[in-house]
C-alpha cells in the first residue's frame, strides 16, 4: 500500500508540475528590462563638390534636401543644415587647391 501511495503522489506531482511550470514561465516571459549599448544614427549627409560650391543633401523628415553651399560660406563656417550638421571648410596650401571640407553632426 505505501508503494501505491508513493507513486501516486509521484504521479499527482508530475501532473501539477506538467500544468504549473507553463504557466509560470508564461508570466515571466511577460516583464523585464532590456538594455541597449550603442547609438541609433540617422543616415549621414552626402556633399557633392560643384563649380565654386557644394551641393550638401542631408535628411530631414526621411526625405533628403538638397542645400547648394558656396565656398566663401564653407570657409566661413557657418553653414548649418536643419540642426544636423555643420560644414566648413579650409585650405590647405597657399594656392587654394586643396582643401578639407568638415562635416561634424551634432
Amino acid at each position: 500500500m505505501t508503494k501505491y501511495l508513493a507513486q501516486l503522489a509521484t504521479g499527482l506531482g508530475l501532473m501539477a508540475s506538467a500544468f504549473i511550470l507553463p504557466a509560470y514561465s508564461a508570466t515571466l516571459a511577460n516583464g523585464g528590462v532590456i538594455h541597449f549599448r550603442g547609438a541609433i544614427v540617422a543616415d549621414p549627409c552626402e556633399v557633392t563638390p560643384q563649380q565654386r560650391q557644394f551641393a550638401m543633401s542631408c535628411p530631414d523628415n526621411n526625405r533628403m534636401q538638397t542645400r547648394m553651399v558656396s565656398y566663401e560660406e564653407a570657409l566661413n563656417g557657418t553653414v548649418t543644415d536643419s540642426s544636423l550638421a555643420t560644414l566648413s571648410m579650409k585650405y590647405l596650401n597657399p594656392e587654394k587647391t586643396l582643401a578639407i571640407v568638415q562635416i561634424q553632426y551634432r
